[in-house]
């Protein structure tokens, strides 16, 4: 395997399936925090984090996500710690990308000039061949968002892109995933903890909102939610000790959370518990609205089943069999004795 910059650049063969931390390389995302903090992650995990990832810093283009809050933000990107990836991947371009890819490439190069960016994520393929044209240097990441959930989709972006993160579709499907693995000849980056819902039918116009609205977006899929909560057990999320079963398909994990974990000390907690491979339930990931809200234990056995069961749900009952049971079972707690394990050092 040849590490270029940040980028893994692998043919896909001979992975160590033994070694449970084979993967152990983080995109995490960035939150409005003085440079103590990053400074702090830095010092934690030396080997661990390979790029902070945050909107592109101006309003001009959409990061698909609702706005951050920007105090620290100047100091961050001229003196962070850690390499730095831009995000560009609203999942609809508010004008057609000719016109305005000449405009984000104007902000990256005025960005350039005193920042040092390494990575840019982007959810348009033409958007991503125009800066590559230009900036050859930069790594490109397809982003989630542009819902790659198919070998066929993942071949078109070979020597566009260097990294890909599949779409939270395939994310519980490791043949799937595997397949992907095999047609994309750059590096696969797993987002572990977005947990959105497969197929999701309110997905695209929820990203819209999140991208365009003045207001923060409320839960389209609350009510659906409300009438088949065991839906929440199928999200797009991997635990910390569930990590081992995506080692022969992973180069990279990505940690999501730029709302959900604003707060720094759950944010160290969460970071932690992924890199050292620590237990936590699925309501303590920062995952977004659709995903597990309660304490419910996720046995090694369920979520391997998960993996390769096809999604057939309107044929089986498993998950809201299993739901139903682990909610009603008074007899164990479902919280884990190490949920609120101390802070510690990654040698």
């Amino acid at each position: 395997m040849e590490q270029r910059g940040i980028v893994l650049i692998h043919t896909h063969e001979n992975r160590d399936n033994t070694n449970a931390f084979a993967t152990n390389s983080w995109a995490i995302p960035y939150i409005d925090q003085p440079l103590s903090f990053w400074q702090e992650i830095k010092n934690r995990f030396p080997k661990n984090i390979s790029e902070v990832y945050l909107p592109l810093p101006d309003p001009f283009i959409s990061s698909g996500r609702p706005l951050q809050e920007t105090a620290f933000l100047s100091d961050f990107l001229n003196n962070s710690p850690l390499p730095l990836a831009l995000l560009i991947n609203p999942v609809i371009l508010p004008e057609p990308v000719d016109r305005i890819a000449s405009i984000v490439i104007e902000h990256l190069r005025r960005l350039r000039d005193t920042v040092n960016v390494e990575n840019v994520t982007v959810a348009d393929y033409t958007l991503a061949l125009r800066i590559k044209e230009t900036f050859p240097d930069i790594a490109l990441t397809a982003s989630v968002l542009m819902d790659i959930s198919r070998p066929h989709q993942a071949m078109l972006l070979n020597d566009v892109c260097d990294t890909l993160v599949p779409a939270s579709r395939v994310m519980r499907d490791t043949n799937g995933l595997k397949a992907i693995c095999q047609a994309f000849n750059g590096a696969i980056r797993l987002m572990v903890n977005e947990a959105c819902l497969p197929d999701c039918i309110f997905r695209t116009q929820h990203f819209y909102e999140m991208a365009f609205s003045d207001e923060t977006p409320q839960s389209l899929c609350r009510e659906l939610l409300d009438r088949k909560p065991w839906l929440r057990l199928a999200g797009a999320w991997v635990l910390p000790q569930h990590l081992h079963f995506f080692n022969d398909i992973a180069d990279e994990f990505k940690l999501a959370g730029r709302v959900t974990l604003q707060n720094p000390e759950k944010y160290l907690r969460v970071l932690q518990a992924y890199i050292t491979r620590s237990s936590l339930l699925p309501d303590k990931i920062g995952g977004g609205p659709a995903s597990v809200l309660t304490p419910i234990a996720i046995s090694e056995e369920f979520y391997r089943h998960t993996l390769t069961c096809g999604k057939q749900c309107h044929s089986c009952s498993l998950c809201s069999e299993y739901h139903t049971s682990a909610a009603s079972d008074k007899s164990q707690p479902l919280r884990l004795d190490n949920a609120d394990f101390p802070i510690v050092q990654e040698n």
